[in-house]
This record gives structure tokens, C-alpha cells and sequence, in this order.
């Protein structure tokens, strides 16, 4: 009897979807909340999408001390949401032990990649200090973070009654999830099409993003104005297993954070292309 009944609501439903049809309206920015219309699809072009998810999570949810756990879970997902927030993404998700915010525009490579490298920074300078301290287990807490772009749908979905959710369909949020999922110890990797990107930027933001300022915080003034033969290149080139099932074959890996001493400088300066005030 219950399958049966499942069958028929399931059929009733998809007869439902097949009158109404699809219908795609193009928009400029991502939306806060998905449009709930029947049969209406949001799109959205240039949507950068930055997904952190927290390493080894199988193995320490394996440990005996739930606290430990909650611990974890909490003190990640809680300061990820913050930096995301702070970094003005325009849609935030949490998904199991994974978080990802949506930047729009054209520029938004820009604020994704700041965003980056700061969740990356937090999590090694903060989240995982303040677990080591909090928690009963040393357990080195850390993410992999992956960032893509591209077009992007998006519409609530649900059934009457019950929560309806956001549903974002498109290459950026699959593809930095499992870039994510890829990336080791607090290392981000982005794909090509985003890093190719880095390249055009203006000469300043280009060097932000791209290069450390080399001094490893022991150099005080302005980290950008020092020669560029003492800054280092901090990506480097990795391949994509082919069982992950991208559109691309090569990303680039970057481990480093932000500088202790430069890193608002070099921040301010990907983030909005202006020097930081003194």
C-alpha cells in the first residue's frame, strides 16, 4: 500500500512539473533567497563559489567523545560562516561538514579569493588553536578549501508543508566542493579557469594574490612595495584525478596563508584593488 501510494504521488508530481514547463529568468547577482514561482529557474553568470570542508571529518566523528565532535563541527562551520559573512557572500550554505558562500558580479573573483585565503588563515591561526585548547583530543583541525566560477541556476524546492531549500544547479558549486574534498591540510585549489583569471588582474591585486610578500612577518613596512625578486610564487600546478569527473585537468594548489605582518595589506588589496590607509 505504501509503495504503491509513493508511486502515485511521485507520478502526480511529475505530471504537475511537465504542464507548468521550465521557465529561465536571467538575473544579475545571486539572490538571498531562491525564487519560489512555479516552474521559474534563476540564472546568474559569473558566480564565484568558495567551498571549505573539514578534513578528515570520517575519523574524528569515529571518536568516543561526542564533545570532541561538537567541538569541531561547531567551532569550524561557526567561524567560516563569519569570515563568508564578512566578505559580504551573497548566499551561504551549510552542507554535513562542508560550507560554501556564492560571490556574483564580475568582479567577484576578487572578494572569493581574499575570502580564500583568510578562511585558510583562521583555520590554521584560530580554529585549530582554539580546539587544540578546548577539545580532549589533539587533533589537528584543518579544511580544504576549493573555489570555481561560472553560470549558476537556482530555485526553492520542497513540497508543501514541509522546508523548502535552495537548489543550485551548475558547474561552480559542484566543482569547488570537490576540489574541496581534494585539497589537503588548509591547502586551496582553484580551478584553471578562476586562476587564469588572477593573471588579468591589475598589476597590485596581481601580486597580492599571487606572490608573498617573503619576508615570513619579519619586515616591516609596506609588504607590496618590496622588490618583486624577493617575492615568492605561492601556487603551484596539480592534476585532477580523472574520477572526479572535471571539466578541467589542472588546478593550482596554494598551502600558504596571509603574511602575519603583511597579510591586511595584501588582503585590503586583492579584496578591493586599494592600498590599505596607514
Amino acid at each position: 500500500m505504501i509503495l504503491d501510494q509513493v508511486k502515485a504521488d511521485v507520478a502526480a508530481q511529475l505530471d504537475a512539473q511537465a504542464k507548468l514547463g521550465v521557465d529561465i529568468t536571467r538575473v544579475d547577482n545571486v539572490p538571498e533567497v531562491g525564487p519560489v514561482n512555479r516552474g521559474v529557474w534563476q540564472q546568474i553568470a559569473n558566480v564565484t563559489a568558495v567551498f571549505a570542508d573539514l578534513n578528515r571529518s570520517t575519523e574524528l566523528s569515529a571518536s568516543d567523545n561526542p564533545k570532541d565532535v561538537a567541538f569541531a563541527y561547531t567551532y569550524f562551520i561557526r567561524a567560516m560562516t563569519v569570515v563568508l559573512d564578512r566578505f559580504s557572500a551573497k548566499y551561504i550554505d551549510i552542507q554535513g561538514d562542508g560550507i560554501f558562500g556564492l560571490f556574483s558580479g564580475k568582479d567577484s573573483q576578487f572578494l572569493a579569493a581574499a575570502c580564500a585565503v583568510t578562511m585558510r588563515t583562521e583555520m590554521e591561526r584560530d580554529v585549530a588553536v582554539r580546539f587544540r585548547k578546548d577539545a580532549s583530543v589533539k587533533w589537528k583541525l584543518t579544511a580544504g578549501i576549493g573555489i570555481d566560477r561560472g553560470t549558476l541556476l537556482v530555485r526553492r524546492l520542497g513540497l508543501r508543508g514541509a522546508k523548502l531549500n535552495e537548489v543550485w544547479a551548475g558547474k561552480p558549486v559542484n566543482t569547488a566542493a570537490k576540489l574541496s574534498s581534494l585539497a589537503n591540510s588548509n591547502q586551496i585549489l582553484v580551478s584553471n579557469r578562476v586562476f587564469n583569471q588572477y593573471s588579468q588582474f591589475p598589476r597590485e591585486q596581481r601580486q597580492a594574490i599571487l606572490r608573498s610578500c617573503g619576508c615570513q612577518g619579519r619586515v616591516r613596512g609596506r609588504g607590496l612595495d618590496l622588490p618583486v625578486n624577493q617575492a615568492t610564487l605561492i601556487w603551484n600546478k596539480g592534476t585532477a584525478p580523472k574520477s572526479l569527473g572535471l571539466d578541467f585537468e589542472k588546478f593550482h594548489r596554494r598551502k600558504e596563508p596571509w603574511c602575519a605582518h603583511h597579510g591586511p595589506e595584501f588582503c585590503q588589496m586583492v579584496a578591493t584593488g586599494r592600498r590599505r590607509s596607514r
